[in-house]
Order: C-alpha cells, then sequence, then structure tokens
C-alpha cells in the first residue's frame, strides 16, 4: 500500500502492524523537574521535615540543614572589601602613647604654680585691703620686709664644736649625756596618725621599713617623742622642706614639746664632728661600744686606729628588738656608746644614757661610712 506525503500515520505493506511516524511539530521535550534546595525542602511551618520518609534519614538532614543555614546566615554578613591598587587607603585613628618625662616635666610645673600661688600670693591677696593692689612687687619683696621684723627672735643652733665639747666633759666627769638626730624617718615616724595620717606617710616615707619602722606603731612614736623631750642634744633638720623643717614645728606642737627647752643642734653633727677630725679625740682613751647592723665594721676600723672596742651588738631588727638591745648593753664596760640602727637610734641612746648613766650618741649612716673607708677617722 502507498504511503501518502502530510499523513502523520501510515501502514506498511504485508504487515498489518501500525507504524508510528513522529514529526518535529509532533516532538515533546521532557519537562525538567525543578530541584529544590535541601533546606527549602526540609523546611516546614512547624519546624519538622515534610518530604522525607525515612526517620534516621530525617534526623541527619535536619542537622545538616540547620549547618547550612546557619553558614548562609553568614554568608549575609558584610564582608570587608579588599583594597585595590589604586583604592584611596582610609586611615585608622591610632592613640597615641604620652611621653611620660614630658608628663612628668609638665605636671611638676603645674604643681608649682600652684603651689606657689597657694603659698605666696594666695596669702598675700588675702592680706589686701578690697579694691586694691600693690603695683611692681613681687611675693619676696614682701617676705623680705615682712621678715626684718622677726630678725630679732632669730636663734642660732649650737655649734658641732660646742656639742663635742660638752660631750668631752661628760665623759671625764662620767655623767650621762645623749646625742640623737632627726632625720625625715623620725619626722614620720612622730607625725603619722598625730599631724598627717598613715597613707600619706607611707605614700611619702617608702623607706620607714628599712629605717625600722612598720606604721602604724603608736607605742614606738610616743616612746621616740619622749626621747627626743629627754635627750641633751637634738639634731634637727634645716632643710626647709615639707617633710624635713616642714614638719618639725607641728610634730613638736602636737607632742606638747616646747623649741625653747630644748637645746638643738644641726641633724648632721655627726657627720661634722667626724670631718672636723674631733671625732678621735672623742674615743681615744675611752672604753666603745658600737650598736647597729654596722657595728662590727665599725669596731674592726676603730681598732686599727687604737682605740679600744669592748663590744658590739648586732643586729637590730627595728624597733621591736628595743628591749633586747637595751638588755644586751647591760653585758658590757663602756664609757660611750656609737648606735646606728635606724629610727631605734634614737630611742636607744637616750635609754641607754639613762639607764647606764654613760655618753650615747645617734651615729647613724656615718658607722658604715667609717666601715667603708669613706671617711677616716
Amino acid at each position: 500500500m502507498m504511503t501518502r506525503e502530510g499523513e502523520g500515520m501510515s501502514t506498511t505493506v504485508g504487515r498489518k502492524r501500525p507504524l508510528l511516524i513522529l514529526t518535529t511539530a509532533s516532538i515533546r521535550t521532557p519537562r525538567k523537574r525543578k530541584r529544590r534546595t535541601l533546606g527549602k525542602r526540609l523546611r516546614t511551618k512547624n519546624g519538622r521535615a515534610g518530604s522525607l520518609r525515612r526517620k534516621g534519614t530525617r534526623r541527619g538532614l535536619r542537622k545538616k540543614g540547620a549547618l547550612r543555614s546557619r553558614l548562609s546566615k553568614q554568608s549575609r554578613l558584610p564582608k570587608t572589601p579588599k583594597l585595590r591598587k589604586n583604592d584611596p587607603v582610609i586611615h585608622q585613628f591610632i592613640p597615641t602613647i604620652p611621653n611620660l618625662d614630658e608628663e612628668k616635666r609638665l605636671s611638676f610645673e603645674d604643681g608649682y604654680r600652684h603651689g606657689r600661688y597657694e603659698g605666696g600670693e594666695l596669702i598675700l591677696a588675702n592680706l589686701l585691703p578690697e579694691n586694691t593692689y600693690l603695683p611692681d612687687i613681687s611675693v619676696e619683696d614682701v617676705i623680705t620686709a615682712g621678715f626684718e621684723q622677726f630678725r630679732h627672735q632669730l636663734q642660732s643652733f649650737i655649734e658641732p664644736e660646742a656639742v663635742c665639747a660638752e660631750l668631752h666633759q661628760a665623759l671625764e666627769e662620767r655623767r650621762p649625756m645623749s646625742l640623737v638626730r632627726l632625720g625625715d624617718g623620725e619626722m614620720f615616724a612622730l607625725a603619722h596618725d598625730k599631724v598627717v595620717s598613715t597613707e600619706l606617710v607611707r605614700r611619702h616615707g617608702d623607706f620607714l621599713a628599712y629605717a625600722g619602722l612598720e606604721i602604724p606603731d603608736h607605742n614606738c612614736r610616743e616612746q621616740l617623742a619622749e626621747a627626743v623631750r629627754k635627750a641633751s642634744f637634738v639634731g634637727v633638720p634645716t632643710f626647709r622642706s615639707p617633710n624635713f623643717h616642714g614638719l618639725l614645728l607641728p610634730v613638736l606642737r602636737a607632742h606638747g614639746i616646747h623649741m625653747a627647752d630644748m637645746r638643738m643642734t644641726v641633724s648632721t653633727v655627726n657627720y661634722a664632728i667626724a670631718l672636723q677630725g674631733h671625732l678621735y679625740g672623742l674615743l681615744k682613751r675611752r672604753r666603745v661600744l658600737t650598736v647597729g647592723n654596722a657595728a662590727v665594721g665599725l669596731a674592726s676600723v676603730l681598732r686599727k686606729r687604737g682605740i679600744t672596742v669592748t663590744g658590739t651588738i648586732a643586729p637590730v631588727r627595728g624597733t621591736t628588738d628595743i628591749p633586747h638591745i637595751l638588755d644586751e648593753v647591760s653585758r658590757y664596760e663602756f664609757d660611750i656608746a656609737l648606735v646606728a640602727a635606724g629610727i631605734p637610734a634614737v630611742i636607744l641612746a637616750q635609754q641607754i644614757a639613762e639607764r647606764y648613766n654613760k655618753v650615747a650618741i645617734d651615729f647613724g649612716h656615718l658607722a658604715n661610712k667609717i666601715a667603708d673607708g669613706v671617711i677616716a677617722i
């Protein structure tokens, strides 16, 4: 049978099986199923996976979906753009480190200006009548003029030569005499919780533990005041700084000690006696007792110079060791005691003189200088 052109279906000759002829118009491309992402397939309104049937698979894919969800959120975070070659550079603010030396200098300068004002200009300003001023007259001019009004009240310190002469006489007459000295350590010890707070003393007197005093120690403070009150000579600082002479008058007033009752010399009287050549003459033909941490070294030098040293007591462990040291002193025969023990030396020198009827000197760091060969006698 013949096939007719243009028809969609025809039959073959001899066989009665229908033959399917596909033309271009009749071919259809099968649709490609759009695959949803795993996260969307797993998510439903109640949070459960709805498209997977097996329970185990559902749990595993749920975890994977949560992980992918978190990763997708992180991917949406703004990323720092990479700078290209021609992009403008944005300068980040970096805090500058201050120059400590410059800060110290400015702090000192500022503190000096304020201190000068409050210690001078402000006092003068309070003395001026209202609506008046002093033309071309400085605070120094006013102080100089005012000082002349008090010149007649000046008192002189006892010279080191005179102190040494009286010590000689006391040794000859075998009567007690004590020479004590006050430095910044003793001033702080006398002042703490009496004139200034312990906290302020700790800030400015961090060396007190080395000098033999742990503050607060009110018992030692009172013993120290009593020793100053009873001493034959008291060396006081002449340097008019806040921690030296600036504390002297307030401390003495606070403890009820009158300056008129004191025989005052300079606090460096021990050095003056040694440097002026009076120390050897004071010690020769005398029995000497050395007390303090440098006692052994000092005794060795004195013996080499032909001076008789009958005993050494060392060490002195602060103010708590005072009773023990005073008991140790009773074991020795001596005429003069040289005590180099920091702040406790003031109490020890006065107590040795009073209790044992001897001459005792607060020797200070002069003992170290002699022991080390810095100062010769």
